[in-house]
């Protein structure tokens, strides 16, 4: 191992190649209860050319691999293992590049069809072969990662000559649990990483060295695995050990000085290795189902738990392309019990099977949108289900469909950054919106709402998504909802890209200024702009905000972004010392200082922002809403209510809600206005309390017996309000949900709609292609 390539190179001297004997083994026990030890033993010839400094090409050559069981007699038995010579044939094909470039920071260049097993096998021996000088031992690159090392120098000539190297690899940074697939549908899952806390994990190495060339001449590396809740003195138990041994057969000098390498870069940690069985074919699992399927209910009900549970085993064995056939074969035996194993799976090859299956339903069929959504939930989306989520979308925009990629794009993006998948999902998403999103209304305005869903994703894959959205906010062919939804697109997105040019930088925020401050825009239009812009606010920003305080003339913009800025809270218990801390506000108000601004209490006519704080220690946590109001209306025109919580300095959005709409004026006039349904019909019940109430009343009550004429005035007038309704043209609404920041969803008015006849009430919802579901209310 090794920190500095500087050291490196004093180790291994340019022009000369190191020829080294490897061998490691793998031994899995119960110490203290068994009197033997098996596993896997590794025996290859290294060798490890320098064309460049501090640049390596490792080969490994007569490899074998057995299996190995050691007595405590101290007597041995091994015999070749099976696929010992697809092992050997493996690790002679390619060769290994490596370079080392500054603190601690090792590359590997494999070759592109190089196996992953493969590949770990040779960063182990990479670890085992590069050690450093003696005043670089605190922190060391390992296959476990970086891990705080302990150095003790045993002999010493002209330089250390025999040291022991010693760490906790509990504390290495890329010492983590290894992810296991486990039923989606599990009550408690995720169990790996505390189980493994309850591992204790060392390594101790032993080295020596050549005095005069320095090179390593013989090395031992002992890691111990100890499971500690079964385990006593931390020596007796459950364990794993791992042994590393390299001894130098001879070196030589060589004349190679090219190192040309792949840009297939890899890093020294080792990488996950897929769980797959070794023998792929469909048969056992076809038996497995058959026979689940034949077994009687009554008399064999007990051998079902433990057949299916190898139903599932043998399906997370399988890769895609076995996966894929044997699964069209499963349906028709038992499409039942596929769907069953397929949901407890949790593998990607098991995701996918599933989404082939729904992508054969009816397309109107209402299962196919719960099952994707219901995938595009799952915390850990791999890159297949990614691509064939992406083949749902292609098949059929729904909303659910479009919402459960955006939701696997954003979470996949978190874990693994931009991938060809990803980039796929952007390109289809640039070809629904078009240059400048003038296509078909609804498809757009979904489209802009998953976008802004998984921004970050977008933006990472190509920034020139944001030229599109500023195309689509300017486009007058459009709504207003559909360049809103452009505008809010920008939540995930940086406004200030230091990955562009500046000039393109510059253009997106000035663009965004110029709407905020445009006079005749739409008042939800400029103040959406205005709140992208003030989540970093910049100084020419700051000027933008001076300009709306002071000069606006817009009572509602004025309105809002003064409570915005102006720093207040509202006290609900005073124990509590509710504490609202906006270092925005703060700035806007050093900048306001010399200028006269107060907020207005004029709830229920002018747009404010609302704010509710609370500090204790280390954590703060606010509420935060926004009602807008336009001049042309008396209700509101957006209405949003979110909360965020900080704690230890980092910021999270626990959940948040919005409701936009317009065109509610007439319908209020209708149900309350001065000849609406409630006031007459309230008046007409009161004037028959008044002087129609017959003697007997309290009889009539006691059995609920409402007069007739009174039953006809209300069926009047709410056949008058059923009129004066469809005379009208619709109002427009939309509300959606956001949870952690991730929006789940949102619905609008016009795809709820109500008919009434005689004897009930109809709430029904459009299905693609015209088609309605309908939900009867008596």
């Amino acid at each position: 191992l090794f920190i500095l390539s500087i050291s490196v190179a004093k180790r291994y001297k340019n022009f000369r190649r190191y020829v080294y004997n490897y061998e490691a083994e793998t031994f899995n026990g119960v110490n203290g209860a068994m009197d033997f030890q098996t596993g896997p033993k590794v025996s290859c010839k290294v060798e490890i050319e320098v064309p460049q400094t501090c640049s390596f090409v490792l080969r490994t050559t007569d490899c074998s691999l057995n299996e190995v069981t050691v007595f405590d007699s101290g007597s041995t038995t091994s015999w070749p293992a099976d696929g010992a010579e697809a092992f050997k044939d493996a690790m002679e094909k390619n060769t290994l590049k490596i370079t080392v470039e500054g603190q601690t920071d090792v590359k590997l260049f494999p070759e592109d069809d190089e196996p992953v097993n493969i590949l770990n096998i040779k960063r182990g021996i990479v670890s085992a072969l590069l050690v450093m000088e003696e005043e670089k031992n605190k922190e060391m690159p390992t296959v476990h990662g970086v891990c705080a090392t302990e150095f003790t120098v045993n002999a010493r000539e002209d330089i250390a000559t025999d040291v022991t190297v010693s760490r906790d690899l509990n504390q290495c940074d890329w010492f983590t649990a290894r992810r296991q697939e486990t039923s989606p549908l599990a009550l408690i899952t995720g169990l790996n990483f505390p189980l493994s806390k309850m591992i204790s994990s060392t390594q101790t190495c032993s080295y020596n060295f050549d005095n005069q060339k320095k090179h390593m001449t013989r090395g031992t590396c002992k890691e111990k695995h100890l499971f500690l809740p079964l385990s006593h003195k931390n020596e007796f138990g459950i364990s794993a050990v791992v042994k590393q041994t390299v001894t130098l057969v001879e070196t030589a000098k060589i004349n190679d000085r090219v190192f040309d390498h792949e840009e297939n870069l890899k890093y020294l940690p080792m990488d996950a290795v897929e769980d797959k069985s070794p023998v792929q074919t469909k048969d056992k699992v076809i038996a497995t189902i058959q026979k689940l399927n034949t077994l009687s209910q009554t008399t064999e009900g007990e051998l079902r738990a433990g057949l299916f549970h190898s139903l599932v085993s043998e399906l997370r064995g399988l890769k895609v392309d076995i996966l894929t056939p044997a699964v069209e074969e499963m349906m028709d035996i038992s499409s039942s019990l596929t769907w069953q194993a397929l949901a407890q799976c949790g593998t990607p090859e098991c995701t996918s099977a599933m989404l082939k299956i729904v992508r054969t339903f009816d397309e109107d069929a209402i299962e196919v949108d719960a099952v994707v959504y219901a995938l595009g939930l799952l915390p850990q989306p791999s890159r297949l289900m990614v691509k064939d989520l992406l083949a749902m979308a292609q098949f059929k925009q729904s909303k659910p469909i479009m919402y459960a990629l955006s939701n696997a794009v954003r979470k996949l993006y978190n874990a693994e950054g931009v991938t060809p998948e990803i980039t796929a999902v952007y390109e289809f998403m640039a070809s629904l919106l078009g240059a400048d999103c003038a296509g078909e209304k609804d498809l757009t305005f979904l489209t802009l709402r998953v976008v802004g869903n998984m921004g970050d994703a977008m933006e990472a894959a190509d920034p020139t998504i944001k030229t599109t959205l500023l195309k689509c906010m300017r486009q007058p062919a459009t709504t207003l909802s559909v360049q809103l939804a452009a505008i809010q697109a920008f939540r995930r997105m940086t406004v200030t890209d230091e990955k562009v040019s500046s000039v393109f930088s510059v253009q997106i925020r000035s663009n965004l200024q110029r709407v905020s401050q445009y006079p005749k825009g739409a008042v939800q239009k400029r103040l959406a702009a205005y709140l992208i812009l003030m989540r970093n606010p910049l100084d020419s920003d700051i000027e933008m905000v001076k300009k709306l305080v002071k000069q606006e003339q817009n009572t509602q913009v004025k309105a809002f972004v003064t409570s915005h800025n102006i720093p207040s809270y509202i006290q609900l218990i005073s124990f509590l010392q509710f504490i609202l801390y906006l270092s925005l506000g703060q700035k806007i108000m050093d900048a306001l200082q010399d200028t006269d601004v107060e907020t207005h209490n004029e709830y229920t006519t002018k747009s404010r922002n609302y704010k509710l704080g609370m500090a204790h220690e280390s954590m703060q946590a606010g509420i935060q809403g926004n009602v807008i109001f336009d001049p042309s209306s008396q209700l509101p025109r957006e209405v949003l209510l979110e909360t965020t919580l900080k704690v230890f300095g980092y910021s999270m959005d626990i959940w948040e809600v919005g409701m936009e709409g317009k065109g509610f004026e007439p319908t209020i006039e209708a149900l309350f206005g001065k000849n609406g349904f409630f006031p007459d019909t309230v008046s007409k019940a009161l004037y028959w309390a008044e002087d129609k109430m017959p003697p007997k009343v309290r009889e009539v009550l006691e059995k609920w017996i409402v007069p007739e004429n009174l039953v006809r005035e209300i069926t009047r007038n709410f056949n008058k309000l059923v009129k004066d309704l469809q005379s009208q043209e619709s109002p427009e609404a939309m509300a959606y949900l956001r949870i952690m920041g991730a929006e789940l969803g949102y619905i609008k008015g016009n795809e709820l709609k109500i008919t009434m006849d005689e004897n009930q009430v109809k709430l029904s919802i459009p299905a693609p292609q015209g088609k309605t579901k309908f939900f009867r209310i008596r």
